[in-house]
């Protein structure tokens, strides 16, 4: 009867109210509405509607069951529903819930809405999440768009869509005119691989993004030019060895992006242009992987030029020259292959970014993408873009489906984000976002879910106090964490229960990803079903008596928190907690709070 629910923004601003929009079906025969907030486990506001003004009733409630927690504070007296028209085309009941404005640096929240009937008793149930930050570089969840025709205009489901996923950094992906010249003199242009677009589409999409909270990025290549325009200015190319001028698909050729070099403020220029004349908030600056090292030829002198060298100086120039046009500007650089991250995260960027390949093809080869990344990004949020080839048209949907949880688990488990998903639910399964794939009906319900999920767990996900302690916690001679007879592994081996273990003074959390099952540890190949395990038995060394112990899993429809039970003993090695996990399908989340 609960159509569907979902926040009216992909991200709130901390001290903005917040607006959750609810579905109804139109035979949806409840009399009340019960909303409920959470905060991890515990309930911070409760509240409680009658249907009725549908009917002519003026009935309201609203009950407090918890003023704070966790330093926030909600006033009950700013809690209110608004009764939005009915949709005269589908008969949807559509309800807005506004709450109190919160006031958060980084925080997730719940929210489980119960209809109800003249008897207080549950006749459906549904939830959903939101994050409120005090600046939106807390937390980068990457999103894209990639089309732009004129036949586009007015279609506003692709946004509506990435809003559920709590999407709030979307990349245009080519939008552009020429990778040398982004704006083009007329509306309507056509792009260098042939395809014919409308600008006025593109600042129809960065508008829809800004309505829904987003931010828009535009891509823009650092040192991709027209063969035409490299024709023009030879001197500003990078050469190979031989004296050719490097190239990429035969359409590009590669630029040099040295300071000293004119297309170095040839491209800033650009990006400036894109920033004033569309609207977009900030650049996605790609790279292709290659070349690595390029021959200069500026003043007739031909030298050595190692990009990795000059990428951080492009990066700053950028963000300096930007922050003139927009005083909120961001920006991303992509480290394909994972290179150059080490000499780029400290740049003047928002996020670390690494675009995924081999030879990093296993699950553990995610993990140490993502632990480089963090300490060398130290404390910026890490953005993976890690295709999903199975998902393309011709590959087996119901393996692509396990494929697609399973990594998405890891990837949040390990405290990162994941670019996959943009349009209308569609997914990428390669380089060029224009031949994105559909999701299918099953996976976009569950992605959903799982995205659901991380917001509403951002606290124990995303953290950057969380410190990931698997290697040195549990298994061998680590008695730290024991799992009581289960085939588990602390990096991601094929057949075994990935163990994922991350502490901070305030918590301890295991991700149990359930990878039994899988014969085979290759990230981007197709999943079997995990074997489902019954129970997990888990021990744990304590130095202090803990406040309580939950676990959650967005396997589960409503992704709510279960308080479990345990008991505390002594043992050889001290203070001891025992807990039973309850049966675990993809993806499970334990967290202890400690007092």
């Amino acid at each position: 009867m609960i159509k569907d629910i979902y926040p009216l923004q992909a991200q709130f601003r901390s001290g903005e109210p917040v607006r959750i929009a609810i579905e109804l079906e139109p035979d949806a025969h409840g009399t009340r509405l019960a909303l409920a907030v959470r905060r991890l486990d515990r309930v911070l506001l409760s509240v409680v509607r009658d249907l009725a003004p549908y009917r002519g009733s003026e009935a309201v409630e609203a009950v407090m069951e918890a003023a704070a927690a966790g330093g926030q504070s909600f006033d009950t007296h700013g809690a209110s529903i608004a009764f939005a028209a009915m949709d005269r085309v589908s008969g949807v009941l559509a309800l807005t819930v506004e709450l109190p404005a919160i006031q958060a640096a980084f925080d997730g929240f719940g929210v489980d809405a119960d209809l109800l009937d003249e008897h207080g008793a549950p006749l459906d149930t549904a939830s959903t999440a939101f994050d409120v930050v005090d600046d939106w570089r807390r937390s980068t969840r990457y999103g894209f768009l990639s089309d732009f025709a004129d036949a586009d205009r007015g279609d506003a489901e692709d946004v509506k869509w990435l809003n559920k996923l709590h999407i709030n950094l979307v990349q245009f992906y080519d939008w552009m005119y020429k990778h040398d010249e982004l704006i083009p003199e007329n509306n309507a242009y056509t792009d260098l691989m042939g395809r014919e677009l409308c600008l006025d589409v593109v600042r129809e999409k960065t508008e829809l993004c800004h309505e829904y909270g987003m931010k828009a990025f535009a891509y823009g290549a650092v040192y991709a030019a027209s063969k035409p325009f490299a024709a023009r200015h030879p001197e500003w190319a990078l050469y190979q060895s031989d004296g050719e001028p490097y190239d990429f698909i035969g359409i590009f050729t590669i630029m040099n992006i040295e300071a000293s070099s004119p297309w170095h403020a040839h491209i800033i220029d650009q990006y400036r242009r894109a920033v004033e004349e569309v609207g977009f908030d900030g650049i996605h600056m790609d790279t292709y992987g290659f070349p690595k090292t390029g021959i200069s030829r500026l003043d007739g002198e031909s030298r050595i030029v190692r990009l990795e060298a000059h990428f951080p100086q492009l990066i700053d120039d950028t963000k300096a020259a930007l922050s003139k046009a927009h005083p909120d500007i961001g920006l991303i650089f992509n480290n394909v292959g994972n290179w150059p991250v080490g000499p780029v995260a400290a740049a003047n960027q928002e996020a670390v970014y690494v675009e995924v390949w081999k030879p990093y093809e296993r699950y553990h080869h995610i993990r140490q993408i993502i632990r480089e990344a963090q300490s060398a990004g130290d404390g910026k949020p890490v953005i993976l873009a890690a295709y999903l080839a199975p998902f393309r048209k011709e590959a087996d949907p119901a393996r692509a489906y396990w494929s697609g949880l399973l990594l998405t688990s890891i990837i949040a488990s390990l405290g990162a984000y994941h670019l996959l998903a943009g349009e209308s639910q569609s997914l990428l399964t390669q380089a060029y976002y224009v031949d994105y794939s559909p999701a299918g009906a099953d996976f976009a319900a569950a992605l959903r879910r799982y995205y659901d999920f991380q917001i509403r767990y951002a606290n124990l996900l995303y953290d950057a106090s969380l410190r990931d302690v698997s290697m040195t916690h549990a298994d061998g001679d680590n008695l730290e964490y024991v799992f009581d007879g289960l085939n588990y592994s602390t990096y991601g081996e094929a057949g075994k229960v990935w163990t994922i273990i991350r502490e901070s003074e305030r918590f301890k959390t295991v991700s149990f990803v359930n990878l039994s099952g899988q014969s085979e540890d290759y990230w981007n190949e197709g999943k079997n079903e995990p074997s489902v395990i019954p129970g997990i038995g888990v021990r744990i060394l304590l130095d202090r008596e803990p406040v309580g112990v939950f676990a959650a899993s967005p396997d589960d429809r409503l992704g709510r928190p279960r308080q479990l039970e345990y008991r505390v003993t002594d043992s050889l090695r001290g203070m001891t907690l025992e807990v039973e996990v309850p049966s675990l399908s993809v993806w499970t989340l334990l967290w202890i709070e400690m007092g």
